[in-house]
């Protein structure tokens, strides 16, 4: 299982069914910048309606916290596809 690399966000899938892990290092910044990317990413991950039984790790770059949402979510919503591609499942 390897990483899928974007400029902002790395993805991969997870082990178990279900749910997203966002890996937001201390190195982003303070708890209020770690804590607004989450809640962007949350809600990223709410539009792409991800079926229960799939399940993504999402790590958080540098840059991707002071990029705009839609930077965020495009290239969430790519990595995913490419993610689903290569695991035959889009």
């Amino acid at each position: 299982m390897s990483w899928t690399k974007g400029q902002l966000l790395w993805v991969r899938a997870g082990r178990e069914p279900g749910g997203v892990i966002f890996v937001l290092r201390k190195r982003l910044g303070n708890a209020v910048r770690r804590n607004r990317l989450k809640r962007r990413l949350r809600h990223v991950c709410r539009e792409l309606k991800l079926p229960a039984q799939e399940s993504l790790i999402v790590l958080a770059q540098p840059s991707a916290t002071t990029s705009s949402f839609r930077r965020l979510r495009d290239e969430l919503t790519g990595l995913v596809a490419c993610l689903r591609v290569g695991d035959g499942t889009s």
